[in-house]
């Protein structure tokens, strides 16, 4: 979106401060909304009509049929064999192992086990299901090596405050973030104030 490139950091703070925390959250957004969250009449016109037609990335058709088939997939359960004998252990896979282990032998009432076939197309391993390849960003230098065909991830051990600047860098690049979090209006029945609290996704 041009109309981002024009915006200053206040501009984009008061957005964030509005409930806009990506620029995804301008889809179908009203130049009056973006008005009154801060903006200038006429640079809030011009955000609201690039918005109807604003798209991160064009996908090939190749990527969408791989998308849509890795959907579809009919991907089992794996689970640990004999997990539920101890509560101890834990229901995640491991490798089934011993000379007369049933799940190892291939006993189809021991639950099907890891092999070849199963996984997805390689050439989508590992993106999000909107299409973009994942990108863990935990520093504004990871942001900054970010491309417009990946989508950000904010790592959960960082901070609010920096997470407050990703999110602003992020938003004047036009880039997907994938866990921006959400500020809703909390209102306290006691005295009738209005709290501000974070929502994780």
């Amino acid at each position: 979106m041009k109309a981002l490139n024009e915006m200053n950091d206040t501009q984009i703070e008061a957005l964030m401060e509005a409930g806009y925390r990506t620029v995804d959250d301008l889809k179908g957004v009203t130049a009056d909304e973006l008005a009154n969250a801060g903006l200038d009449a006429d640079l809030a016109q011009r955000v609201a009509q690039e918005s109807i037609s604003f798209k991160h990335k064009e996908f090939s058709s190749r990527h969408k049929h791989l998308l849509l088939v890795r959907k579809r997939h009919d991907k089992p359960w794996f689970k640990r064999d004999d997990y539920e004998k101890k509560k101890k252990l834990s229901p995640s896979w491991r490798k089934p192992r011993g000379l007369f282990n049933k799940m190892r032998r291939g006993f189809p009432d021991k639950g099907p086990v890891v092999q070849v076939g199963y996984g997805a197309p390689s050439a989508i391993r590992g993106f999000h299901p909107s299409g973009f390849e994942e990108v863990l960003v935990n520093t504004l230098a990871d942001l900054d090596e970010a491309k417009p065909q990946q989508a950000v991830r904010i790592g959960r051990t960082v901070g609010a405050r920096k997470k407050q600047v990703i999110l602003e860098r992020a938003f004047a690049k036009g880039l997907k973030v994938l866990n921006p979090g959400r500020k809703a209006q909390v209102a306290d029945q006691d005295d009738g104030t209005t709290a501000t609290t974070e929502e994780k996704q």
